[in-house]
């Protein structure tokens, strides 16, 4: 196969609103008391807290490109904002899994954070997505801290 990484700038954020889109009903899937903030989110409002962190530090916004037929088959994006790194996500498209392309992705996206001298990187994983915590362990990132939310449209009695 002959993919590479494209790097694309924020005006061309759009280009992974399919993949977005199918990332999105992957935690949908996943998640397991949170399903409507996933049925909810919607790509436009996420972009514009992407937009927002660009203006107060930097984005890396790249495509992975199938040279053999011309198309995008995945993105990853990831921040810096007030030294903090954060790989905001990865998705790649499911006939291209398990052959070596979210590691060079991930490896892509370390290598600026290094370059930026980022030691400090984080990600929001959904809870039960086991997979993607296996994959970002290869990496050496690891659960630090569980966040736990209520939820806020259930009535809760103490």
């Amino acid at each position: 196969m002959n993919i590479c990484i494209v790097e694309k700038s924020k005006n061309e954020l759009k280009l992974m609103k399919p993949f977005w889109i199918l990332l999105n009903s992957i935690r949908f899937n996943k998640s397991i008391y949170f399903k409507k903030d996933y049925e909810e989110l919607k790509f436009e409002k996420r972009m514009e807290i992407i937009y927002e962190k660009a203006q107060k530090g930097k984005i890396k916004f790249n495509m992975l490109l199938d040279n053999n037929n011309g198309k995008y088959i995945g993105y990853s994006l990831s921040s810096i904002e007030n030294n903090l790194g954060e790989i905001e996500s990865i998705y790649i498209d499911v006939k291209y899994r398990r052959i070596g392309l979210g590691g060079k992705i991930m490896r892509d996206a370390l290598n600026w954070f290094e370059v930026n001298s980022i030691t400090d990187i984080q990600m929001n994983v959904v809870y039960a997505n086991v997979e993607a915590l296996l994959f970002y362990e290869r990496y050496g990132f690891y659960i630090g801290n569980y966040i736990l939310k209520r939820k806020s449209y259930l009535n809760h009695k103490s």
